[in-house]
C-alpha cells in the first residue's frame, strides 16, 4: 500500500473516462455509491463546475448494493439521458460493481433499447491508473461510431490523448494546433479537445480514420493509435512538441523524415541538472526541449504513470519524441520522488506545484500543473509548455529574460 503524507494519489480510471469522454456530449455514468461522482465534477473535472455535466452517479445506497436495484438505476439513467438529449450513453465501472460482479454490458443493451440511443460500457475497475480508463473510453468511442475510410485525405492527421487529466485546459494545447496547421496539416478531430465549428463532435470520430497520420500527445491515446494502425493502417507518432526543436522534430517524424540534429543554444544554461515530474509523453517532450533548445546536459525524468509502452517496439510508430536515461523512474510513491526532488545534484525542477511540498531544500522550481493531481487547484495557474509558447515559458524560467 501506497503511503501520502503530503500528496494526494492520482485520479484513477474513472476519472480518465469522464475526462476523455467529456467533450462529445455525451452522459458518462459512473457506477458508484452516492456521491461517488461528486469529487470528478468538483474537482478533477473543473471544466464541469463552469460548463454543462456530463458526469453523473448511479447514486448507490447499501441497500442497493447488498440487493441490488438494477430496474432503479436504468430508469433513472434513461430519464436523465432524455431530459439532457445526450448523444451517447458511456457506463463506467468502479470498485462497487467489481466486487458484486454487476453486469454493465447487460444494463448498456438494455439502456440501447429503452432509450434509442448508443450506449457502451467503458470497462474500469477503479483501481487502475487514469490513462488506462482514458485509453478504454477511446477504445469503446471508436467501436461505436468510427466508420472504415473510403479514402485517405491528404497531409491530414488526429490528435490523440490530449485529455484534460494530462495537458490541461485546452488553451495551453492550443498553440499545437496552430503550430501544425501552419505547417499544412487538417486535423481531422482531436481526441479531447472541442473543434471550433463543431456541431457535432462525433462526427469528426467518425471521420477520424480518414487522417493520414496520428500525433500522440499523452499515453492515453497510445491503445488508440494502435488500434488504428491495426484497423486502418494510420501510422502514427508519439510527442508532445514543447520549444522549438520538439516541434521541428515532430513536424519531420510526421513526413517520415529523420529529425536534423538541433542547433546548440546560443547561451548555456545557469543549471546543471534538471529533474521533470509528470504524465510521459509531456515530460519527455519538456527533457527534449531542456536539452536541444537550451543546452541542459542532464535532464531526469519521474514519470507519475506508467511509460513502458512508449519505448515499446510497434507497427506503424514512425518516431517517438523521448530518450529514456538511466536514472529515468516510472513512479507515483511519495517518498521515492521526494528523495528525487531532494537530490542535491538536481537544481532545476518541472513539476505540478503539489511537489513542492516535498522540498527539503533550495531548487528554482518551474511549475507545470499536471490536473491528475491538483485537479481544479491549479487549474488557473499560468503557465505554458506547448511549442513556442512552451519555449519562451521556460526560457524566462533558465534566464529570467
Amino acid at each position: 500500500m501506497k503511503i501520502f503524507h503530503k500528496l494526494l494519489p492520482l485520479a484513477t480510471g474513472y476519472f480518465g473516462v469522464s475526462s476523455a469522454l467529456y467533450d462529445f456530449d455525451g452522459l458518462v455514468v459512473i457506477y458508484g455509491p452516492a456521491g461517488g461522482a461528486w469529487h470528478i465534477n468538483i474537482e478533477d473535472e473543473p471544466r464541469w463546475y463552469r460548463g454543462p455535466a456530463t458526469v453523473v452517479g448511479a447514486g448507490l445506497l447499501e441497500m442497493d448494493v447488498i440487493l441490488g436495484n438494477e430496474d432503479k438505476f436504468i430508469d433513472n439513467i434513461a430519464k436523465v439521458a432524455t431530459e439532457l438529449d445526450r448523444r451517447f450513453i458511456a457506463l463506467a465501472g468502479t470498485p462497487i460493481s467489481e466486487i458484486i460482479g454487476t453486469d454493465l454490458k447487460g444494463f448498456a443493451r438494455t439502456l440501447e433499447a429503452r432509450t434509442g440511443l448508443p450506449v457502451f460500457m467503458v470497462p474500469t475497475a477503479g483501481s487502475e491508473p487514469y490513462p488506462e480508463g482514458a485509453s478504454k473510453a477511446f477504445l469503446a468511442l471508436a467501436d461505436k461510431f468510427m466508420v472504415p475510410p473510403t479514402r485517405k485525405r491528404e497531409k491530414s492527421l488526429n490528435v490523440l490523448g490530449a485529455i484534460h487529466l494530462s495537458t490541461g485546459k485546452p488553451e495551453h494545447i492550443q498553440p499545437l494546433f496552430t503550430a501544425l496547421e501552419q505547417a499544412g496539416y487538417a486535423l481531422v478531430s482531436v481526441f479531447s479537445v472541442a473543434r471550433p465549428g463543431q456541431d457535432d463532435p462525433l462526427q469528426a470520430v467518425r471521420e477520424a480514420p480518414e487522417a493520414a497520420v496520428n500525433l500522440v500527445v499523452s499515453a492515453s491515446g497510445l491503445a488508440l493509435a494502435a488500434r488504428m494502425q491495426a484497423a486502418y493502417g494510420t501510422p502514427y507518432v508519439v510527442g508532445l512538441p514543447v520549444g522549438r526543436q520538439g516541434l521541428a522534430d515532430v513536424l519531420a517524424l510526421l513526413e517520415g523524415r529523420s529529425p536534423t540534429p538541433a542547433t546548440p543554444p546560443a547561451r548555456p544554461a545557469p543549471f546543471r541538472r534538471a529533474l521533470v515530474v509528470g504524465e510521459p509523453v509531456v515530460s519527455y517532450g519538456i527533457k527534449h526541449c531542456m536539452r536541444h533548445d537550451f543546452g541542459l546536459p542532464e535532464v531526469d525524468v519521474v514519470s507519475v504513470t506508467p511509460s513502458e509502452a512508449l519505448f515499446a517496439d510497434a507497427p506503424g510508430c514512425r518516431g517517438v519524441l523521448a530518450a529514456r536515461g538511466p536514472r529515468d523512474l516510472d513512479t507515483d510513491a511519495e517518498q521515492a520522488i521526494a528523495e528525487r526532488v531532494n537530490d542535491p545534484a538536481v537544481d532545476f525542477i518541472v513539476a505540478d506545484p503539489c511537489y513542492e511540498a516535498l522540498l527539503t531544500r533550495k531548487a528554482r522550481f518551474v511549475p507545470v500543473p499536471h490536473i491528475a493531481l491538483s485537479a481544479r487547484f491549479n487549474w488557473d495557474m499560468p503557465y505554458e509548455y506547448a511549442v513556442e509558447k512552451g519555449y519562451a515559458y521556460f526560457e524566462q524560467a533558465l534566464f529570467g529574460a
